[in-house]
């Protein structure tokens, strides 16, 4: 598989990402034990295997289907107001935005590897983390939009298009 993949830094031996170093490569085992923890987040989205997608703003607005693991927990979210990515189950992922809000991203996983990027670069465009699974391994790269654009501009610049939920009653019938 490696084959497949760019040249790019292991997470962990960058410590800022930006401008300079936009991508890290999580390696296999920082991709799949435990969870992807990101503080400093105004809201998450994310999309599955299925193309399923969803939203959680830290306030608690929702938008989308959230995806549930096997273990009937979220695959993407919003907690204690960072978002958060269970690995366990991360080939059900495709990829997950997290947006920042007014302070910076730091992203941090099991084994205490961490980064940051900065709420806004220095030309004061808001900062995005672009999440993207790679076979099984996690790419993170710093992205940057209009510091004004609402949360479904950016999902719309990315090219997310929000689920909408079925009922499970319409289901079963």
């Amino acid at each position: 598989m490696s084959e497949r993949l760019f040249p790019a830094p292991d997470f962990g031996s960058v410590r800022e990402l930006g401008e300079a170093n936009p991508v890290v490569r999580l390696n296999a085992r920082q991709s799949a034990i435990g969870s992807l923890l990101v503080t400093g987040v105004r809201s998450v989205a994310w999309e599955d295997q299925q193309l399923t997608t969803g939203a959680l703003h830290v306030d608690g607005h929702k938008a989308g289907t959230a995806v549930l693991t096997p273990g009937n927990r979220p695959l993407a979210g919003v907690q204690d107001g960072a978002g958060i990515v269970s690995l366990r189950h991360v080939r059900l992922l495709r990829r997950v935005l997290f947006v920042a809000g007014e302070t910076p991203l730091t992203v941090g996983v099991f084994d205490g590897a961490a980064a940051a990027l900065a709420a806004r670069n220095h030309a004061g465009l808001r900062s995005v983390l672009y999440l993207g699974r790679v076979g099984a391994v996690l790419e993170l790269r710093a992205e940057f939009v209009p510091a004004d654009a609402s949360d479904a501009a950016i999902w719309a610049i990315f090219g997310f298009t929000m689920t909408t939920p079925l009922d499970q009653r319409v289901l079963l019938r």
